[in-house]
């Protein structure tokens, strides 16, 4: 069997209506060498039926699982991938055609890099276009907790994500097959940040590229999973961020150090720039917990447990933050 140059993982749960318009998108990609591995997670609508008729095309491969989560789906299809390169796509967003040559040639054209992303064309429920988010540069998710200098004004893309998560998705990641399998990456099982805490990790073995183009269609809708974060669920998302962030603010921050900044000034822009919500305690606790060891140790790892006494008093705190 002839070695796939790209492999689309698309992690599928209940998005019927988007789900042939995703995998038709990346199909009709500018790139010969192409497989689409879809994992659908559980769905309890009708896109498993239409999972079976994309699937006559024999560059799809559709594998089907209990629902697990997100993270789930996407470390099986990971284990599944045979392609040089990995993409994803999320079951209710699109790929240009353009997408997929366009971010191999900047991986291959930067070897030393671990990631790449782009800029993302936004839409609605039926693909009309809303606007444009340009890197870090617009669209923040949240206010910065402070009036600046910040991480971000280094121009450095790994310090900006410990600012925003402004790869956004998914489905604005590639990455080699090989960068998860020497370094042994995975999902972590959260269900807001998992995105964010991947590219984190993954920064830690390469830069991360930023093409200023918008190269994915990303859909806003009544049941994007982010929109739970923005309502009853703000409490545990925010704390998943927090956790995220300071996961990997120390590697981050030292590994910066020497290419022109100093640690006081390093230490004040992170300060200036970490998503504390309000709540700086709660941040600099999980900073001092997690400590500035290469690989954080199991005690820390054991707080994003709900059951755990920090976990749960955190969330309390950060949910009554406003």
């Amino acid at each position: 069997m002839t070695q796939p140059t790209v492999s689309v993982l698309v992690p599928s749960y209940n998005h019927g209506c988007f789900i042939e318009e995703a995998i038709g998108s990346a199909l009709a990609s500018e790139i010969d060498g192409i497989e689409v591995v879809v994992v659908d997670d559980g769905s309890t609508d009708d896109s498993r039926e239409r999972l079976r008729l994309v699937s006559r095309d024999d560059r799809v491969r559709v594998l089907e699982q209990e629902n697990r989560g997100a993270h789930a789906a996407l470390n099986r299809a990971l284990e599944n991938a045979r392609g040089e390169f990995l993409f994803i796509l999320n079951s209710d967003d699109a790929f240009p055609p353009n997408r997929l040559p366009r971010l191999v040639d900047e991986l291959r054209a930067h070897p030393e890099a671990a990631l790449a992303s782009s800029w993302i064309q936004i839409i609605d429920d039926h693909g009309n276009e809303l606007g444009v988010k340009e890197g870090w540069h617009n669209l923040p998710p949240w206010p910065p907790p402070t009036g600046g200098p910040y991480l971000s004004d280094l121009g450095h893309p790994a310090l900006a994500l410990l600012e925003t998560n402004f790869v956004s998705t998914t489905s604005n990641l590639v990455f080699r097959r090989s960068l998860v399998e020497e370094h042994g990456l995975r999902f972590q099982p959260l269900r807001y940040a998992h995105d964010w805490e991947f590219i984190l990790a993954a920064c830690h073995h390469g830069g991360l590229r930023l093409v200023p183009e918008p190269l994915v269609k990303y859909r806003v809708h009544a049941d994007n999973t982010i929109k739970e974060g923005a309502g009853t669920e703000v409490g545990p998302m925010r704390f998943e961020i927090q956790w995220v962030v300071a996961r990997h603010a120390y590697r981050l921050l030292g590994s910066s150090l020497g290419e022109g900044s100093g640690l006081d000034e390093l230490v004040q822009l992170a300060w200036n720039s970490m998503p504390s919500f309000g709540c700086d305690g709660i941040l600099d606790r999980l900073l001092v917990l997690r400590g500035n060891s290469e690989q954080p140790s199991p005690a820390y790892d054991a707080i994003i447990d709900p059951s755990h006494p920090f976990h749960g008093a955190a969330v309390a705190t950060l949910a009554a933050a406003g």
